[in-house]
């Protein structure tokens, strides 16, 4: 496996103060949400985009005969997920992957190690065939560049840039924009564990390479997410203050962060990862990027499966279970409050029998099905709107989850405010009633519709066979009082979106 971001983190960093939109009230059952008129940001089509590891990926949803992605994977994505953001070369595979020798024809592609767990004979879900179908799903193209060089050696640095210099004019040939240039994968931890300074000036040579072709280049550095070189005396917060120092002169005020929560002991719960992600935010503004400008970008995130060595391979299923589903969805709902995160990207995309596959190709059968969060994915992404309001959450914990609570939610709307959407997710074995608190719809009746993900048990999975297909609708009545609450009910287990129109009807 690779791409895998071991958090090995049981850290308690304090919030910025930025971040108290995280904070859960505790109540006393159910979930209140009090919603203002405030917008805390825009969000758009960017905010939904998967981790694209091309060796897993072309290992799984790549057709070789055909040369092209499984057409029921395309299908899928392109109906569900347009304006999708693809993280490729993927993770760790990102820091090995010379990419010259994933173009040409693919015959003549000779065989590589941008694996440590396996050697490909050769990359045939190579840059252009990436290019082609991100273009036919209508996505959008990020791009990790290669700081290092091969799995084995550090590359000589303005061989490196040459080769990141030489891949924007071949991107650029084909007319195809870039969303941004990550900078390289998790390079300050595990066998890397690359100091701040090394990290920034190979950073800075192959930044500069990139605007001598493109100018306008917009690029993302890489953030510990946790403290990998205590050995050092040096912990992630540390790490991440001297990055910001050391970029902010090159104009970089975008990071990158990886979040794994979930599954003890290495995944923690969601609280403690927007937590660190609240104290990275912190970090890039006292290493000096003006506070007005910082942004950061989630670039994998997932649930992980519980336990350690042999016991972790046991539990892969529960990366993609419904247990995984609520998980992201807290994720992601959580990080709409934070004005500062401007996208999320799911990982993997991939349909392997390990760890976090979007897709299942169950033994016997001719053609692969969505996963659990992955459906769980397209139902907060047909409910989106632009525009999130400031939510304010009150939930008991009936679930005992770590986190402190067991329900979260969040509201949005469009410009003229004629459209609301609500996501929120149940972590309880129960049904939840949830108490809207909107004034601006005092005295409204509305007929709104209801879309959940849901099941008996948190771990149902579609490794075997497709058992969730699909959200469940329900069309619903929401009768606002005169003080502008309105109150409906979620199922056990479950992620949900309610989507209403703001005018009666």
């Amino acid at each position: 496996m690779l791409g895998l971001a071991l958090v090995g983190c049981k850290s308690t960093v304090a919030p910025s103060g930025d971040c108290k939109p995280v904070a859960v009230n505790k109540g006393s059952e159910g979930l209140s949400l009090t919603i203002s008129d405030k917008v805390v940001k825009s969000m758009g089509p960017e905010y939904f985009g998967f981790n694209l590891e091309n060796s897993e990926f072309q290992l799984s949803l790549w057709d070789a005969e055909r040369q092209q992605v499984r057409p029921e994977v395309t299908r899928f994505l392109k109906q569900h997920f347009p304006g999708a953001v693809y993280r490729y070369p993927g993770g760790t595979t990102a820091n090995y992957h010379r990419w010259k020798t994933s173009v040409g024809k693919v015959a003549t592609r000779k065989s590589v190690r941008i694996n440590d767990w396996i050697e490909l004979p050769r990359i045939e879900f190579g840059v252009d065939e990436y290019l082609d179908f991100v273009g036919e799903i209508n996505g959008q193209v990020w791009y990790v560049l290669n700081l290092k060089g091969d799995i084995d050696r550090l590359a000589d640095i303005d061989k490196l840039s040459g080769e990141a210099a030489d891949l924007v004019r071949h991107i650029g040939e084909r007319k195809v924009p870039v969303v941004r240039w990550e900078l390289g994968n998790e390079l300050d931890r595990f066998e890397e564990k690359w100091t701040s300074d090394l990290y920034v000036n190979r950073a800075q040579t192959v930044m500069e390479a990139v605007r001598k072709v493109d100018p306008k280049a917009r690029f993302v550095a890489m953030m510990a997410d946790f403290d990998a070189q205590s050995d050092r005396g040096i912990n992630a917060s540390q790490y991440n203050t001297a990055l910001a120092k050391g970029l902010k002169d090159s104009g970089i005020t975008e990071f990158a962060q990886h979040l794994y929560y979930d599954g003890e002991p290495d995944g923690p719960p969601v609280t403690n990862r927007i937590d660190h992600l609240c104290q990275s935010i912190a970090d890039a503004e006292k290493g000096g990027v003006p506070a007005k400008d910082v942004g950061f970008w989630v670039t994998e995130h997932a649930r992980w499966p519980e336990g350690q060595g042999e016991a972790w391979n046991r539990n892969w299923r529960q990366s993609g279970d419904l247990g995984a589903s609520i998980g992201l969805a807290d994720l992601i709902i959580t990080t709409t409050q934070l004005p500062q995160v401007k996208g999320t990207d799911l990982h993997a995309l991939h349909g392997s029998t390990g760890p976090w596959p979007m897709f299942h190709q169950p033994e016997g059968a001719s053609a692969y099905h969505p996963s659990v969060p992955l459906h769980a994915y397209a139902l907060l992404r047909e409910t989106l709107l632009p525009q999130v309001l400031e939510t304010k959450t009150s939930s008991g914990n009936p679930s005992s989850y770590g986190g402190g609570y067991s329900a979260r939610g969040t509201v949005m709307t469009n410009q003229d405010r004629s459209r609301y959407s609500v996501w929120a997710v149940n972590r309880d074995k129960a049904a939840t009633e949830i108490t809207l608190n909107m004034p601006a719809l005092a005295g409204k009746t509305l007929k709104a519709n209801l879309a959940s993900i849901s099941g008996g048990v948190t771990q149902i999975n579609n490794y075997d066979r497709q058992i969730i297909d699909g959200p469940k609708r329900q069309s619903i009545q929401l009768s606002f009082d005169a003080q502008g609450v309105a109150r409906y009910t979620v199922a056990p287990n479950s992620v949900s979106g309610l989507s209403f129109a703001g005018t009666t009807r």
